[in-house]
């Protein structure tokens, strides 16, 4: 037998000398309400770090380097024409209390380089894509007609009163300058803006009326030639508009002009002057030596007054609504031929011709019952399918302004490479949500203080609690 006694002996005999330990009976209840306090706290430290990524959003994508698009065809460098257009917000069109516009994204500077893109907001304000870079340049052009509310109203939704020249390198517009209320005429007419240089190369006014409001202007396929069509006016001024009568007409390269009689809501030219006037479908090419009009129908009541005058002036590209996707029309005969393509139960598409691509028309394919629109090649020989190349942004309603009608710098577009990807626009952030990101940064920054200092509340209590055991 072993001289100690047992382990169990003497634990038992240890047992009995220690007095027994008193534990609360709400050890347990206290044990699970702290408990449940850590998992609170824990869930409001979640909600202040999402409060916080929150209301930072985009920062990591501004400190990115966005400046090298990436071309679609997987490589290829130079100007192109980008695979979506995005619509600019509404908010960069606003003025100031003067008229003026009011963000400091607008820009009197017109050295921009050549674009691949333009087009006017609902509010009037010119937009250029750039052709290099896809950046948008917001202009505050000298006179631009469309700066005047009352001119807006006057647009037709199938023209723009601005034109790129074929190579981007050159801007057509309308000016006007109503800045008296006492009924004398407006000088108003077309000007052209060198695109490089940023200089006002051509000034053409013309005459009529109490002022001629142009509401399109186009060029001739090598970039030569203008052509325009509007309202000559009986009234203008600054707080009122009234029109008289349609006109239009060509614009030689010396300046010469020329009036269109009968008039057209829309005029197309071609290289050597004939000039084509369209309205309500119906269609008069006036030769270059101003000799009597021929007309011409294409006989299909979806037409519009929307045109692009093929380079060797053979044929005209006529835009559609419903049932077509394209119309062509021979000059000089009466030949028409459709491209139909819209399929059934798939909605109706208004369809602008934007220019000719080889043997195929670049078209802005807009649905009728709103949403996004499309950058399509239409062969015109109707044995190849029609292609959709880009994606133009549509009216959404809200905040997203839509894009209207196009022009398109055609001569940097071809059939192998029609476009090319460029980043979206990176735009200001409004007033409301840098209200709103400071607010719910505050309160991310109060509440993450708040919660430090519940856990060094709670940590000293703990060690006082130790230290009096």
């Amino acid at each position: 037998m072993s001289p100690h006694p047992p382990l169990k002996d003497l634990l038992e005999q240890a047992a009995e000398t220690v007095p027994p330990a008193e534990v609360p009976r709400d050890t347990w209840q206290r044990g699970r309400r702290r408990h449940r306090r850590s998992l609170a706290l824990r869930a409001a430290a979640v909600v202040g770090v999402v409060a916080l990524v929150a209301a930072t959003p985009g920062l990591l994508d501004r400190a990115t380097d966005r400046s090298a698009p990436q071309p679609a065809d997987g490589g290829a460098a130079g100007p192109g024409l980008p695979d979506h257009l995005h619509s600019v917000p509404e908010r960069m069109s606003d003025l100031s209390n003067g008229g003026a516009w009011a963000r400091d994204e607008v820009s009197d500077d017109l050295a921009v380089g050549p674009a691949a893109a333009a087009w006017v907001t609902r509010a009037g304000l010119p937009v250029l894509v750039d052709a290099a870079d896809g950046d948008y340049h917001l202009l505050d052009l000298p006179d631009v007609v469309t700066a005047s509310p009352l001119t807006v109203t006057w647009m037709p939704g199938e023209a723009a009163p601005l034109a790129l020249s074929p190579d981007g390198t050159e801007l057509a517009y309308a000016y006007a300058w109503p800045a008296t209320d006492d009924g004398t005429a407006v000088p108003s007419g077309v000007r052209v803006v060198d695109l490089v240089t940023g200089e006002v190369t051509r000034d053409l006014p013309l005459e009529g009326g109490a002022g001629v409001a142009v509401t399109q202007v186009s060029w001739s396929p090598d970039g030569s030639w203008l052509a325009w069509s509007g309202y000559e006016t009986s009234y203008w001024t600054t707080s009122a508009l009234r029109g008289s009568g349609g006109v239009s007409g060509t614009i030689a390269p010396d300046g010469t002009q020329r009036r269109l009689d009968p008039a057209g809501s829309s005029v197309v030219v071609g290289d050597d002057g004939t000039a084509v006037a369209l309205t309500n479908g119906t269609v008069r090419v006036h030769g270059p030596d101003g000799g009597r009009s021929a007309r011409r129908s294409t006989g299909i009541p979806e037409t519009t007054d929307a045109a692009a005058l093929s380079p060797d002036g053979s044929v005209l590209a006529v835009g559609t609504e419903a049932r077509h996707d394209l119309v062509t029309l021979g000059i000089g005969r009466d030949e028409v031929t459709t491209r139909s393509g819209q399929a059934p139960g798939a909605g109706t598409w208004s369809v602008r011709p934007l220019g000719w691509v080889g043997e195929s028309v670049l078209v802005q394919r807009t649905p009728t019952d709103g949403g996004d629109g499309r950058l399509s090649l239409v062969p015109v020989d109707g044995d190849r399918p029609v292609r959709d190349v880009g994606t133009v942004d549509g009216y959404a309603g809200g905040a997203r302004e839509g894009i209207g009608p196009l022009s398109v710098a055609t001569a940097l577009v071809t059939e192998q490479r029609p476009t090319l990807s460029r980043p979206a626009p990176d735009w200001p952030w409004s007033d409301e949500r840098r209200v709103l990101t400071g607010t719910l940064g505050g309160l991310g920054l109060l509440l993450a203080a708040g919660l430090a200092w519940v856990v060094v509340r709670r940590r000293r209590r703990a060690r006082g609690d130790v230290a009096e055991e």
